[in-house]
C-alpha cells in the first residue's frame, strides 16, 4: 500500500478537507462575534462563544470521516448515544446558536458550502436585525427590589394606615413621577422588615440615579437592588 494511501485513505480529498475546514473556522468566529453582540441573554457571552468554533470543526470532522462509510455511521449512532451533558442551557437562544454551529459543521462536512454560507448568511443577518429593532422599538426595563426596615406608625389602630402600607404607597408615588410604567411584582413584610419588587419601563437610562435619590428619601436606611430586566415578560 502507498504510503499517501496508508495516511490519507482511498476516500478522503485532503484538499477539500482542509478547504472547508478554514471556512468552517471563520464561520464559527462570525457566530461568536454576533452571539456576543446581539445576543440579549444575561450569561457569560465570550465564554459561552469560544466553543462554537470548536462545536462546528468537531461536526465537520464527524461528518467528514463518516460520510462515505455505512458501518462509520451506524458506529456514530451507537458512540453519540451514551453522551451525556450535564451543563445546563439557561436561555434558549444559546440553544438556537449552538445548533446553528452544529448545522454550520454539518453542511461543509457534507460539501454543502454554499447552501451552508447562503443559510448561515441570512440567518444571522435576520437575528441581527431583529435585535436592532427590539432594541430601538423597547425602553429600557429595570427590576428594582428594595427592602429595609419599617418605622412604627403613631398612632396605630383599627381602620388606620400600617407602617407597611403607607410605605409601599409613598414607594409607588414616588417612582411614578418619571416613570410611564410600574409594574409591582411583589411585596413581603415581617415584623419591621420590608421586601418590594417592581418592574419599571424608563424612557432612559440615566433615570435610574434620580430613581435611586427617589427610593431611599422613603426608606432612608434600606438597601436597593436594580437589576436589567430587558429579556422579562
Amino acid at each position: 500500500m502507498p504510503t499517501t494511501d496508508f495516511f490519507l485513505g482511498e476516500e478522503l480529498d485532503l484538499r477539500t478537507t482542509l478547504i472547508n475546514l478554514v471556512l468552517v473556522l471563520i464561520l464559527g468566529q462570525i457566530l461568536a462575534w454576533h452571539y456576543v453582540r446581539f445576543s440579549p441573554v444575561l450569561s457569560n457571552k465570550p465564554k459561552l462563544a469560544r466553543i462554537f468554533v470548536f462545536i462546528a470543526a468537531t461536526t465537520m470532522l464527524v461528518i467528514s470521516l463518516v460520510k462515505t462509510s455505512l458501518a462509520l455511521s451506524l458506529g456514530l449512532v451507537g458512540a453519540l448515544s451514551i453522551i451525556r451533558f450535564r451543563t445546563p442551557i439557561k436561555e434558549p437562544e444559546e440553544l438556537a446558536y449552538l445548533f446553528l454551529a452544529i448545522g454550520v459543521g454539518l453542511g461543509m462536512g457534507a460539501d454543502r458550502r454554499i447552501t451552508t454560507l447562503v443559510v448561515f448568511a441570512g440567518i444571522l443577518v435576520y437575528m441581527g436585525l431583529i435585535s436592532l429593532r427590539s432594541a430601538r422599538s423597547l425602553p429600557p426595563r429595570m427590576i428594582v427590589h428594595v427592602a429595609g426596615q419599617l418605622e412604627p406608625s403613631e398612632g396605630a389602630g383599627p381602620g388606620t394606615e400600617t407602617a407597611a402600607s403607607s410605605t409601599l404607597r409613598r414607594l409607588i408615588a414616588e417612582v411614578e413621577k418619571d416613570v410611564p410604567r410600574v409594574d409591582l411584582r411583589r411585596v413581603d413584610t415581617e415584623g419591621n422588615g420590608f421586601n418590594a419588587t417592581l418592574v419599571l419601563d424608563l424612557e432612559r437610562s440615566d433615570q435610574v440615579a434620580e430613581l435611586l435619590t427617589r427610593i431611599q428619601s422613603v426608606l432612608p436606611s434600606g438597601s436597593v437592588s436594580v437589576v436589567d430586566g430587558d429579556g422579562l415578560d
